[in-house]
């Protein structure tokens, strides 16, 4: 994901990237000042474990290089732009006769039983961890300990003992009367408690009594949120309130100002979306709507990019987020509004890069389970797999990292380099050409064979064809480059195939290294194989090791003493530096 300088060292990074290597993604607008930067591995570590297991993600290629921004309070989004807005209890659900369609609903209450005999203990509650409490502190002070949490917005106390801990066991819980819905469980930590019986080991034990069932909806689902200054806009007949539909200051929406007899809307819902009436006058919205009245798209989702893992190192699987929590809903319109370097309709896959276009036309772009398929090794295409098993954690990426599969002669992350001539190193002690042994039987009149070499089709041959015939044929395919054919038992007839059987001996004169075999395909005839004979060991070198390659013309500027080769050593047109110049003595004699 950037293109090395050669004179420092230093990578060049593309935008949206970093690390020494490029190895990881920026965090969008260093989150802005309102979040941190954090990788996949450390934010699965700061989960609440209140809310649950805390599982591990370590071992999967994104751990530490996927990075995202766990925003501060009040904030959201990929870059931690938008707003939260104030949010509150329905004020016209769970009240009134007790029903199926409209149940009483109730505050969270937490019970805790602690068993001590002095010391100090503290309660974390959404990340925030109180000062300590002292073992015998009572229901006020225990109050006032978790209301200066920035995490607890009112608490109500109710103790069963004198005070928080006894040796035989004080019970008391935790309402939590103005953080609405199930809230997650606080969580103790008892080790400055202490029992005058050394034995004993002091203990708090938390469990929910009553599970939290209000609303915690933005606005209170009886207003719209305006995501850029995080205010909510009451609808008609509603204002800020208490929490519980009286007159107060949580800015949410949630006071019913009249009789309600409507759901929101200048019509019902806005015309997309069903009006559930009396007495909730709630909208249950159309699909692609949403809001309170209805008015607001639904943008497309899909598996978020920065997200908690659901298991022990299995993330971005099933969870579901607007934009793939990798762009902003245009609630107008219903389009997401995607980060710099994501694209999609839900910002689901990684843009290819290119200054004009992907891959700045020099190549052409291709997810992981794309560019499996095209992977070769010394030239032969392989039979690679990535992402075919649906939901599998460890290639959750495979339609949705993309990147660029250059054209012949580019290179680079977005193939705007050029690649430069190779050759072997021509002052190397590695000199031997591949060979290979063409060996062939045929009874008939009509036999012929198509050969391949690095996936690339040689004509078809008749089993007579000549050494000459079979040369010429090689040497179309510029893959194969120039040979030398000729037969390995010199008394035989000048055939590819004879009844008593022929060989061919092929010897690869400007492709180097180690080659794969000949392939082929035949018909009408009994027998053929293709062996190695001697393995080439010459070297595949760019500007052969004698020069430095230009990437912006593709030209190689070659090291005083060396020149254009024919790619056999000698001089000729292939701008590789392969030749070793002839040194002019005095008087213009040339000395080798």
């Amino acid at each position: 994901m950037g293109a090395c300088n050669r004179v420092t060292g230093e990578c060049l990074c593309r935008i949206g990237y970093e690390g020494r290597a490029c190895e990881r993604m920026s965090c969008p607008d260093n989150c802005n000042g309102k979040g941190k930067c954090q990788s996949m591995s450390f934010y699965a570590t700061t989960k609440d474990p209140g809310t649950g297991i805390v599982h591990p993600y370590q071992g999967i290629w994104d751990a530490n290089m996927i990075y995202g921004c766990v925003c501060d309070t009040g904030y959201y989004g990929p870059d931690c732009s938008q707003r939260r807005c104030p949010t509150g209890d329905d004020p016209l659900t769970g009240t009134g006769t007790n029903t199926a369609a409209n149940p009483n609903q109730f505050n969270e209450i937490q019970k805790l039983t602690c068993k001590a005999g002095g010391g100090s203990f503290t309660l974390t509650f959404r990340g925030k961890t109180t000062a300590k409490i002292p073992y015998n502190a009572k229901a006020i002070q225990i109050q006032n300990f978790l209301q200066a949490l920035p995490t607890v917005n009112g608490a109500k106390i109710v103790m069963y003992s004198s005070q928080a801990c006894t040796e035989t066991g004080a019970s008391w819980t935790v309402e939590f009367t103005q953080d609405f819905g199930h809230v997650p469980l606080m969580v103790a930590d008892s080790t400055g408690l202490t029992f005058a019986n050394s034995v004993l080991k002091a203990t708090v034990i938390l469990a929910v009594q009553v599970t939290g069932t209000k609303e915690n909806e933005e606005c209170s689902n009886r207003g719209i949120c305006d995501a850029s200054s995080g205010y909510c806009t009451c609808m008609t007949g509603y204002d800020t309130s208490n929490g519980y539909n009286l007159p107060g200051q949580r800015g949410d929406c949630g006071y019913a100002t009249t009789t309600i007899q409507a759901c929101p809307g200048d019509l019902a819902c806005s015309a997309h979306g069903e009006c559930i009436g009396d007495p909730q006058y709630r909208c249950a919205c159309s699909a692609g709507w949403t809001g309170s009245d209805c008015s607001e798209r639904v943008c497309p989702k899909d598996t978020s990019w920065f997200t908690l893992p659901q298991q022990p190192n299995v993330a971005h699987v099933t969870e579901q987020a607007e934009c793939s929590d990798m762009g902003v809903c245009d609630r107008v319109t219903g389009t997401c509004i995607c980060t710099t370097g994501f694209t999609g309709s839900s910002c689901n896959r990684v843009r290819c890069p290119g200054d004009i276009e992907d891959c700045n036309a020099h190549g052409q772009c291709f997810s992981m389970s794309t560019l499996a398929t095209l992977a070769n090794i010394n030239g032969e295409r392989q039979s690679y797999t990535y992402g075919n098993i649906p939901n599998n954690p460890k290639t959750w990426d495979a339609k949705r990292m993309y990147g660029c599969y250059c054209d012949a002669k580019w290179t680079g992350y977005d193939c705007s380099k050029r690649l430069c001539p190779f050759g072997n190193d021509p002052v190397s002690l590695l000199r031997q050409d591949e060979q290979q042994i063409i060996t062939c039987t045929s009874n008939g009149t009509a036999g012929f064979v198509v050969f391949s070499f690095r996936d690339a089709a040689v004509a078809q041959l008749r089993y007579d064809a000549t050494t000459l015939t079979v040369k010429t044929a090689f040497e179309k395919v510029p893959a194969i480059g120039k040979v030398a054919v000729e037969l390995f038992d010199s008394s035989k007839p000048d055939k590819l195939c004879t009844p008593a059987g022929s060989s061919l001996l092929v010897t690869f004169l400007t492709v180097h290294g180690p080659l794969p075999l000949l392939k082929y395909t035949t018909q009408n005839i009994e027998v053929m194989t293709v062996t190695t004979y001697k393995k080439g060991n010459k070297q595949n070198l760019e500007c052969s090791g004698r020069g430095l390659c230009d990437r912006t013309l593709g030209l190689c500027s070659c090291f005083t003493g060396f020149g254009s080769s024919n790619g056999m050593g000698g001089p000729g047109t292939l701008r590789d530096c392969g030749y070793v110049m002839p040194i002019l003595a005095a008087g213009g004699v040339v000395q080798n």
